[in-house]
């Protein structure tokens, strides 16, 4: 027989049970809410590498940086980059800080390895003050190479040889 004791204590042991599996529930959508921001913002991340490596952003901003143009370098990642905070390194080097005061705890890093793909001679960086490009076309000596960019306000050029080796560009994405 039941008595109506047995009904109450069947009760708490039912809410006690209860309370438990809602407890778990919430902490595991939690978990499962970081975790899909966490795969959105690196999805993000390489899709932003991906597209500096594809149109040829990070190769020209890697040798801008190498060729002593680090502000023009800055510049040119700090446009086509559509992040708020996030920290960006060449081979080890911080060149951008964006991070405001955020911390690194919540931080999604992509790394890309990049190899100059270019043979060796002389290039031509130039331009203006908002607009810093690297010539595509090699030359073979510096005075044709000077005299083929004497319009161009900013017109340097450098020799690139086949020493140079890949270069890791390391993107630190910070709780966006």
């Amino acid at each position: 027989m039941i008595n109506s004791i047995d009904l109450a204590i069947g009760t708490v042991i039912l809410l006690i049970g209860m309370a438990y599996w809602t407890v778990s529930i919430v902490e595991h959508n939690n978990n499962y809410v970081d975790m899909v921001k966490t795969d959105y913002i690196f999805d993000k991340g390489i899709s932003i590498m991906e597209h500096l490596s594809e149109d040829g952003t990070l190769e020209n901003a890697v040798l801008l940086y190498y060729f002593g143009r680090v502000n023009e370098s800055k510049k040119l990642l700090e446009d086509r980059i559509p992040l708020k905070y996030y920290k960006l390194y060449i081979d080890g080097n911080l060149l951008i800080n964006n991070a405001n005061g955020v911390y690194e705890n919540n931080s999604v890093y992509v790394l890309a390895i990049l190899t100059l793909n270019r043979s060796e001679g002389w290039y031509v960086i130039y331009g203006d003050e908002n607009n810093i490009n690297i010539s595509n076309e090699r030359f073979l000596d510096y005075d044709e190479a000077y005299a083929a960019y004497m319009d161009f306000e900013i017109h340097m050029p450098v020799y690139l040889s086949k020493n140079i080796t890949s270069s890791r560009v390391e993107l630190y994405i910070l709780g966006n």
